[in-house]
């Protein structure tokens, strides 16, 4: 299923999600996002200094802070120092693959996404002669997930995997994981701090996924002049992806319109900052006026979820009042099929009456209202990735000699070496999926089989510290 591939063509994919050369996603993540710009809430002396600063400085400087790095996540500074000398319960004991005890720590299975992550991971650790990982799920109680790494550590497991609840919250239990001699590997919407001591956070670059998706439907449906009154669908207003793929999706269609008009932005980084500002007010205020480029941001639903149900129901909390909207921006497949229902049910044909977009997954099932016309486009955001990727790592670190390692590692020592330098956070390639592209994408394998039910993707696996920075040398 996995193959090796050259550097040039892994950094060509993990650059598509980011943005640029020199893009991608931040160290921190997750709290709520600051309202207005810096040179709107700070001093007089820091709005001249905001004014100096190019929009990547000025974007570098705000994802120093976790409230403003909420909306941001993807985007990447264009070098790492290294992270060899933090400690990540390394090295290990070498073990046959049929000795290794791996546990998985889930936030929630309250999706396709997440039973996809379940199954994949569970698919790969069979494929590798492993025995299978001893999963718990938390329903997104942090607490509850606490309790239930402390639990898998006493059964003496060798590895935990952690779709974590509240990372930055969990830094000292990954500590306390990891002083005992056990790595972890994390995925999950938060990006993690250089000196978290994970082996990687292998995440999706949300706000790249919202940006293809709005650059998408801006060159669909932008026609200066012209307004789109739109609403968005998220599952938590505090959630890194629930906030990064809707101000993604509005640097992307602010991008392509100024562009259509023959006014493009200067950089990207331009767009990238000015919707930042954009989805701090707005999330706070519920309005922004954005109709003199072409665009009326007039409401957020909040399903408190990811599920169908949370979907339709904070669609229809909006919707019933909002008859007009043009658009609906959801954050997820899942949720997308739910404002799909709402909208039928309140008479609108998805499509013609009215719009309807996701940020992520990819999934099946989305491709599929693609192909009929209910869905204008979504992004993939493909759990084999990280799910098998976290599997295949654990693998190398213990056993070694895996067919298609990136870092050809014939053995466990070898292994060790090369992951004690990741990125705290690799991010996965991402890319928009619409009526031009869904054949392409679409899965070939049937769809009572893991690999048939998201979207085709091409293999990837995370770059060390000194491959990233030898490719970013130049920018």
């Amino acid at each position: 299923m996995r193959k090796k591939i050259a550097i040039a063509i892994a950094l060509a994919l993990g650059l598509s999600m980011v943005f640029g050369a020199c893009t991608g996603t931040p160290e921190d993540s997750e709290a709520p996002a600051e309202t207005g710009t810096a040179a709107e809430t700070g001093t007089a002396a820091e709005t001249e200094v905001a004014e100096e600063l190019s929009s990547y400085d000025q974007i570098m400087k705000l994802l120093e802070n976790p409230e403003s790095a909420l909306a941001l996540s993807g985007i990447q500074p264009k070098e790492y120092a290294s992270r060899a000398d933090v400690p990540k319960g390394l090295p290990v004991t070498p073990k046959g693959a049929k000795d290794l005890k791996v546990a998985w720590a889930a936030s929630q299975l309250g999706s396709e996404f997440f039973e996809g992550l379940r199954d994949s991971a569970q698919a790969e650790a069979k494929r590798l002669g492993m025995n299978e990982i001893i999963l718990q799920s938390a329903d997104l109680s942090l607490e509850t997930q606490n309790e239930q790494i402390d639990d898998f550590v006493t059964m003496g497991i060798d590895a935990l995997i952690l779709n974590a609840v509240d990372l930055h919250a969990q830094a000292q239990k990954i500590k306390e994981v990891t002083d005992k001699g056990i790595p972890v590997v994390v995925t999950g919407p938060t990006a993690a701090r250089p000196e978290y001591g994970l082996i990687t956070a292998i995440i999706s670059g949300s706000n790249e996924s919202g940006y293809q998706v709005g650059q998408y439907v801006a060159e669909e449906l932008y026609k200066k002049g012209e307004v789109q009154k739109v609403g968005f669908v998220i599952a938590k207003l505090e959630d890194a992806d629930s906030n990064s793929r809707p101000c993604g999706w509005i640097a992307g269609y602010l991008s392509k319109a100024a562009e259509i008009d023959g006014s493009p932005y200067a950089s990207k980084y331009d767009a990238i900052l000015e919707a930042f500002n954009i989805w701090s007010e707005f999330k706070d205020k519920r309005k922004y006026d954005l109709t003199d480029k072409g665009l009326d941001l007039a409401w957020i639903g909040v399903g408190e979820g990811l599920d169908v149900a949370k979907g339709q129901a904070a669609t229809a909390d909006q919707l019933t009042g909002n008859p007009d909207t043009d658009i609906i921006v959801v954050e997820m497949d899942s949720m997308g099929y739910g404002a799909i229902q709402e909208c039928k049910q309140q008479g609108k044909t998805p499509g013609k009456d009215i719009y309807v977009v996701t940020c992520a997954n990819g999934a099946r099932a989305a491709l599929d209202y693609i192909k009929s016309g209910e869905l204008m486009a979504t992004a993939t955001n493909i759990p084999f990735l990280p799910a098998t990727t976290m599997v295949d790592i654990i693998y190398d670190l213990f056993v070694g000699g895996r067919a298609g390692a990136s870092q050809s590692a014939d053995t466990p020592e070898e292994a060790v070496v090369y992951y004690s330098d990741l990125p705290a956070t690799s991010f996965m390639p991402t890319i928009a999926i619409t009526s031009e592209n869904v054949d392409k994408y679409y899965p070939t394998a049937p769809e009572t089989e893991v690999e048939g039910t998201f979207a085709t993707y091409d293999p990837w696996t995370p770059l060390s510290i000194s491959e990233y920075n030898e490719f970013h040398k130049n920018d």
